[in-house]
């Protein structure tokens, strides 16, 4: 974390009882949180405001011992208490350093592409511990790396994510760990178990136990002598337990929280320390007693401090004025207003501690309205365009609401809230009207419905969600509030848009169905390119401006015309009203559904659309390649001359001036303004100057807004009202008071997944934030295996393996498989780039910084520089595909192996178009064997589960005969044969799906062990102010019989097989042996008969004899 400059003193308020196995509640909050504490004597090292701190239990003091702009933590102390290992930040990525208690810089220890987190020390204190993906893409594995430096090496284990070594070698671990989980009292598959592994005879496979089996959670193993201590949420909160592990038995609770759960204890081999509540607890095992570490810190809390930042860090919305003149900017819960070219940057909406958004001019420009939550919920406020002023029009309103419009007299507004209501509001009253509501939808974006006023404002056109979940265009008139359909049901249409007018209505409609052939499946898909623009004739005396033209003379129209004209320049074509000049509109909404036109512009992938004088204003997504960089294009129809062009080219967004004349163009974080009319995009005239869009913010007051909002999000949106039996307002009760002590934002992130993790539910994530975290510099990689050798006249490493990749995809092979490179399995790197390899350091220290770049690799078939020769390489940005497909490949030789090439394997990383690429790469091409295996295990999940079963389970019903070769199938997508699915405890969300799915439909046993249990979804997430995201379930998965599944347990395989770790280390799959003996048994007992063609008919008779 940054270096702090002033001292400011606090004192830490705890309380401690006396009592054996006590319970302690956190008094009066800490001045900081106090995260992962060790313990050396009387020495205590934790980590707060992302910085480490060297403390004493005697004195009761504590210093900041690094500071730096990354995150330092957790550490432990060697078992000598000498030296601290900790996880670091330093250079962007998470690597293992070093560093001296008495003083001295940090020392780094790996390179770890993956990223690491320390764990502690090995028994003999020689050797650093910590976990990491590096060489594998399914299961964490555990590493030790010389404290002096060098190359890592794998612990004795197949897997895990935490571990305590003893002295004596004995390893305590939980394989999987669910720290990751906001999700207490949590029962699912993943739940944490620890399991001990005894050292055997040098190179032998470690003797294996399973110390836990609780349907809970049992984590955070660490030794006291021979005593395990650890935490688990047997009883409800978490709490320190211990157990004998030699001689087994119940475990004992040595705390007895009931307020705030025990969180990463660790042990001198004397006491325990642990984090609890915002503070640190301290157990003495031979005392049987717990207390609160009370310790006085001296810190500035810079983190706390107000800062200036820019608006366009942070921008949620920007509006053009009604004549283009200025712009309102809407960025980290404040409201500015810029000038597009002369003029001061004010200050509308800046309530500290609120959350002020969707600013919308008045249509004459004096008045501007926004939605702020300062009174506690969100409600609309009306202030001068000075920013003065400002009085607040609705009240009592609960929940979110969402974008504003204005009608055109200034009278009234549109938005929307929580329950999918369009919503009338009166400007003067703040009484609200529902205009309409759905019952479908039901996400954070409140965006569901859209909305428009008539130039005349007394009509509404709005958009809404049928039953069939199309969209659907509604015209709403506000005097009768009568609702008329506009659109079809059987396709989707949105973005209505009138014309200046008021003579049109023009809008989306997903209606060009253009079916696909493909040649892989023999099946059809869509062209994205299905939207059409359409319009409406709201008189039915209007005419299609699209119609083709017939003129004639001596018709007497040119005369009809002139009339017309005398008419409207005496009637007037406008209403006056207060001052605004409204155009008069007629409509007719008898037969307007058939008054439906197409506008003659081709489809494409259209998401937003404007209407102005003769032209309309397109914004359309365009498909680029990676180096084209991104964004839209906006386009231009004129109407007159059915002309469409594109006016700009990577667009990331726009708005229109109320009078339609001006536009306000958005790319990246560079901003014009342009006439609304332009047929291009002007050079340099209309830059908008954004230098002056700064605001200043108050960290401590946004946090506070941040957790308020994190709790109105879950009890708006939360799928059960009934918040799971939660009492959500006590919850926010106990964690608020712990606000006093966020000093960085991730304590404040830290604090919101504790809140919502009392919902006790999957899929609720706090990410993101204003963190600081150190620029990471880019990495290369060589896609190989690598083995130091010691003992040689050089420095070098052995290549091992060399990554093959896929077949499909050549950029996931190593750059050493490119043809012309000489260098193979067995063959030595000596040097990169000239710089001799070194045994003390990390292999990947010399490819930091090379990612993309030629480099040059000195490369031997023996380790000596005699014979060395050069290749000239370019190292891969990244090898977590080329390692996925490693294992993958094993899989699917394995399966050979021991099944024979009767069986297929098809391994689905996820379920989303990652998973569906795999399964289009492998499932057809094994249609021809008699058993499959479909494998989820490691899949996290996604969207495409019924895509898949739709074809795994589809029969095959009818055959045909060529003359020549054999018979074929038009459902030649379906498996005929005999299948099977395995799952694991990192099978989540819809790859749960999938395994239900697959039970239910017998299409095969579901093998392996219980899945995760998540299956309540949140979509894309709610965005903070400060661009943070908070997913809460929203909405939960349940069956025609009316049962809830999955959540909260997880699917139960038919054949429950366990990761059996011995087995795993001598190189076998137990879960996969039992999918292939299943298929092999059921092949042999009824072996896989390929239809045959019946003889042909005789039909020499010309009768119908088969």
């Amino acid at each position: 974390m940054r270096k702090p400059a002033l001292v400011l003193l606090a004192l830490f308020a705890f309380v401690s009882v006396p009592s054996i196995v006590p319970t302690i509640a956190v008094g009066a909050p800490s001045s900081q949180f106090l995260r992962r504490p060790d313990v050396s004597g009387d020495r205590l090292v934790f980590t707060s405001e992302g910085d480490l701190w060297l403390g004493s239990l005697e004195r009761g003091t504590a210093t900041r011992i690094t500071s730096d702009e990354g995150m330092e933590g957790p550490a432990f102390f060697s078992p000598d208490g000498a030296v601290l290992a900790f996880t670091a930040e330093y250079d962007g990525g998470r690597d293992v350093y070093v560093m001296d208690v008495a003083g001295g810089a940090p020392r780094r220890l790996t390179w770890d592409p993956y990223g690491v987190t320390v764990l502690g020390w090995s028994g003999d204190g020689m050797k650093v511990i910590f976990r990491s993906d590096r060489g594998t893409t399914m299961r964490t594995r555990l590493w030790q790396v010389p404290s002096t430096g060098g190359p890592a090496e794998m612990l004795p284990l197949p897997y895990g994510e935490l571990v305590s070594v003893h002295p004596d070698g004995r390893i305590a671990y939980v394989p999987m760990s669910g720290e990751w989980q906001n999700w207490k009292r949590y029962r699912g598959g993943f739940a944490d178990d620890i399991w001990l592994a005894a050292p055997s005879d040098a190179g032998a496979v470690p003797a294996f136990r399973r110390l836990t089996d609780d349907p809970g959670v049992d984590t955070e193993p660490v030794w006291v002598g021979d005593a395990i201590y650890f935490v688990s949420e047997r009883g409800g909160v978490a709490n320190l337990y211990s157990l004998d592990p030699t001689t087994g038995g119940t475990a004992t609770a040595a705390t007895s929280y009931d307020d705030f759960e025990v969180r990463y204890p660790q042990t001198d081999g004397h006491v325990v320390v642990f984090e609890h509540g915002d503070g640190i607890g301290l157990y003495d095992p031979a005392t049987r007693q717990a207390r609160e570490v009370t310790l006085d810190l001296h810190s500035d809390r810079i983190h706390a401090r107000p800062r200036r930042v820019s608006a366009l860090d942070g921008l949620d919305s920007y509006e053009l004025g009604p004549t283009g003149k200025r712009i309102l900017v809407s960025a980290r819960g404040q409201v500015l207003s810029a000038p597009a070219e002369h003029g001061d940057v004010r200050a509308v909406a800046v309530d500290p501690g609120a959350r002020c958004q969707y600013p919308e001019w008045s249509p004459d420009g004096t008045q501007i309205a926004y939605v702020s939550d300062v009174s506690g919920e969100e409600e609309i406020y009306i202030a001068s365009s000075s920013g003065w002023d400002a009085r607040r029009v609705t009240r009592d309103h609960v929940g979110p609401l969402g974008p504003l419009v204005w009608s055109p007299d200034g009278k009234r507004l549109l938005t929307s809230d929580r329950e999918m209501r369009t919503l009338l509001v009166e400007v003067a009253t703040g009484a609200m009207t529902t205009v309409d509501q759905s019952d479908r939808g039901g996400s954070y974006d409140l965006v569901l419905s859209q909305y428009r006023f008539s130039p005349d404002g007394k009509w509404i056109a709005l958009t809404h969600l049928d039953p069939t979940w199309n969209w659907s265009v509604h015209l709403y008139e506000i005097a009768t509030g009568a609702k008329t359909r506009i659109t079809s049901p059987e396709m989707t249409c949105y973005a209505p848009a009138f014309d200046p007018e008021g003579k049109f209505l023009y809008f989306l409609a997903d209606r060009q169905i253009d079916p696909r052939y493909s040649q892989l499946n023999h099946y059809f898909s869509y062209d994205r390119k299905l939207t059409k623009v359409s319009l409406v004739t709201l008189d039915p005396k209007t005419a299609s401006p699209f119609l083709d033209k017939n003129d004639q003379e001596g018709t007497g129209d040119e005369d009809d015309e002139k009339d017309k004209d005398k008419d409207k320049d005496k009637d007037g074509a406008k209403d006056k009203k207060d001052g605004l000049e409204l155009p008069k509109m007629t409509v007719v909404t008898d037969g307007l559904a058939l008054r439906v036109a197409e506008v003659p512009v081709p489809a494409d992938r259209y998401h937003t659309l404007e209407a102005i004088d003769g032209k309309l204003l397109l914004e359309v997504a365009v498909d680029r390649d990676e180096d084209e960089g991104s964004g839209d294009q906006l386009l231009t129809f004129d109407i007159e001359d059915k002309e469409l062009e594109v006016l700009v080219d990577k667009l990331d967004g726009f708005d229109l001036s109320a009078d339609r004349s001006k536009l306000l163009v958005r790319q990246g974080k560079s901003f014009t303004v342009m006439d609304a009319s332009a047929r291009e995009m002007p050079k340099d005239e209309g830059k908008v100057e954004t230098d002056g869009w700064v605001m200043e913010i108050d960290p401590a007051a946004e946090w506070r807004q941040m957790f308020a909002e994190t709790w109105r999000i879950a009890r708006d949106f939360f799928y059960d009202p009934g918040m799971h039996g939660v009492d959500w307002p006590a919850v926010r009760a106990k964690y608020e008071p712990l606000l006093a002590a966020v000093a960085v934002r991730d304590d404040l992130t830290f604090l919101q997944k504790q809140m919502v993790a009392e919902l006790n539910c999957g899929h609720a994530y706090i990410v993101g934030g204003d963190q600081e975290r150190a620029p990471r510099i880019p990495m290369g990689y060589l896609g190989v295996d690598l083995e130091p050798v010691a003992g040689a006249s050089v420095p070098a490493y052995r290549i091992t393996r060399i990554l093959p990749g896929d077949g499909f995809d050549l950029d996931s092979r190593s750059p050493l498989l490119t043809p012309g490179i000489d260098a193979s399995v067995g063959d030595f790197i000596l040097a990169v780039n000239g710089r001799p390899v070194s045994l003390e350091q990390d292999f990947q220290a010399l490819l930091v910084g090379l990612a993309g770049q030629e480099i040059t690799l000195t490369i031997n078939d023996q380790p000596s520089r005699e014979g060395a020769h050069d290749v000239l390489v370019q190292p891969m940005s990244g090898e977590r595909r080329a390692r996925y497909y490693d294992w993958v490949e094993s899989r699917r030789q394995y399966v050979t192996e021991h099944g024979g090439d009767d069986l297929g394997y098809l391994h689905i990383p996820d379920m989303g178009n990652r998973g569906f690429e795999e399964f289009a790469k492998h499932y057809y091409s094994n249609l021809g064997r008699d058993g499959m295996i479909y494998d989820v295990r490691f899949n996290g999940g996604g969207y495409i589960n019924a895509m898949l079963l739709l074809q795994m389970s589809s029969p095959q019903y009818s055959f045909f005969k060529p003359r020549y070769g054999v018979s074929w199938s038009r459902q030649d997508w379906a498996f005929p044969g005999y299948s099977t699915a395995l799952c694991n405890d990192q099978s989540g969300s819809n790859a749960e799906e999938f395994s239900d799915a697959f039970q239910r439909l017998k299409l095969g046993p579901l093998i392996g062990t219980r899945t995760w249990g998540g299956e309540v979804g949140s979509g894309g997430g709610y965005r903070l102010v400060d661009g943070g995201r908070v997913f809460i379930p929203n909405y939960g998965a349940w069956t025609p019989d009316g049962t809830w599944i999955i959540e909260g347990r997880g699917v139960d395989p038919d054949m429950v097989v366990e990761d059996d770790p011995t087995a795993l280390m001598n190189g076998r799959d137990p879960q996969l042996d039992a999918a292939i003996a299943y298929l092999k048994k059921k092949i042999a007992e009824k072996p896989i008969v390929r239809p045959t063609p019946p003889p042909f008919p005789n039909k020499s008779t010309g009768g119908s004899d088969q």
